[in-house]
């Protein structure tokens, strides 16, 4: 009976003794950007509380939108630290949830991941629907709208309007000064696949929105 209950508390505690052990003080993090961030930086903190020390090998993301890294490389038994992962915003809204994943390890010891979830709630300064304008390739070619509204606190004013690609006519036209446009764009023929942009100027104070892009497409119809 006494080598039972010996094989059982060593069944227990094997996983302490064979896995590398970082506790993490929370493994999810909801952040809320400002306006005029680029970037928001999210810090996971964690604490070796194994008996060995502890090496991170790698960190694992599912965004080049992310950059991570640790304070340091190795971590003694007790010592604490953290991971900082930077979200580079660029052009994302709304709600944005980025998953990365440390790997660490005890000398000589089996590899553990431990997954982290970033979770980013990003304003509306400007939308711009919908997001993609597309014409069939011989599709009669007839005049499609964006329509580019501000529900940020501040007016924002569209100043000027311009096509990367020839032949195709554009113009704007004002619903409710600093708050709603309709951006009309016709193309002269849909003969021919292309992509292009329609750069948008505007007066906002946030260099971020001051220049604005929405896309459109001339595409084959699949088969």
């Amino acid at each position: 009976m006494r080598h039972y209950f010996t094989l059982i508390s060593l069944l227990f505690f094997m996983p302490l003794m064979a896995f590398a052990e970082l506790k993490f003080g929370n493994k999810e993090i909801e952040i809320k950007s400002k306006p005029s961030d680029e970037v928001v930086s999210f810090v996971f903190p964690f604490k070796n509380v194994g008996k060995e020390s502890v090496s991170v090998i790698d960190v694992n993301l599912t965004c080049s939108c992310l950059s991570a890294t640790t304070d340091k490389e190795s971590y003694s038994p007790g010592e604490e630290g953290y991971l900082k992962a930077i979200f580079s915003i660029g052009s994302f809204t709304g709600i944005q949830r980025k998953s990365m994943t440390i790997i660490s390890q005890d000398e000589g010891k089996k590899e553990v991941r431990d997954s982290l979830l970033a979770i980013l709630t990003i304003p509306d300064v400007v939308t711009i629907e919908p997001e993609l304008i597309k014409w069939n390739v011989g599709e009669e070619p007839v005049e499609k709208v964006f329509t580019f509204k501000v529900p940020y606190v501040d007016p924002i004013k569209i100043t000027n309007v311009t096509c990367t690609r020839e032949g195709f006519d554009v113009s704007v036209v004002k619903k409710k000064e600093g708050r709603e446009y309709e951006i009309k764009l016709k193309p002269q023929a849909t003969s021919r696949p292309m992509l292009g942009m329609i750069k948008i100027e505007t007066d906002s104070k946030l260099k971020k929105h001051a220049r604005k892009l929405a896309f459109f497409s001339i595409a084959r119809k699949r088969r």
